[in-house]
């Protein structure tokens, strides 16, 4: 009986083990969301350039940088995710950074949606498209 027990104790023991930590999904607010990828593009290493990404507060406000200017505005998740009017600085973004912009800005004024899975988020479009790929990283 005891060798028994000890047969079928040691592979839930070893079941149990294999078994890792859960990573816990990031949430959406009050995170620096730093971009990885645009339409599956992933970011060229910049030297000397903002950082795009972009931080949603509880408020309904959001904020960023588009690798050349500097937005803020409004988002709803009411209906999954959409950005509102945005309002940016217009300083003239020599390239390849001006391209960089101008996609960034078009991903977001595509998002529908969002889904978080541990620390990256996905922008998608209305067909499901993943427009920006982002990673949470500390608030800067």
């Amino acid at each position: 009986m005891k060798n028994l027990l000890s047969a079928l104790g040691i592979p839930l023991l070893l079941a149990a083990c294999a078994v890792g930590p859960t990573v816990q999904d990031e949430p959406l607010v009050e995170r620096y969301w730093r971009v990885l990828a645009i339409d599956g593009q992933p970011l060229p290493a910049g030297v000397n350039r903002a950082e795009p990404h972009i931080v949603l507060t509880a408020a309904l406000r959001t904020h960023g940088s588009d690798g050349c200017n500097r937005f803020h505005g409004s988002y709803d998740t009411a209906a999954g995710l959409q950005f509102g009017q945005m309002a940016s600085t217009m300083m003239a973004c020599p390239p390849p950074l001006d391209a960089l912009a101008r996609q960034f800005s078009a991903a977001i004024g595509a998002t529908a949606d969002y889904r978080i899975t541990g620390r990256v988020m996905e922008l998608l479009d209305a067909r499901g498209k993943v427009r920006l790929r982002l990673e949470a990283t500390a608030l800067k």
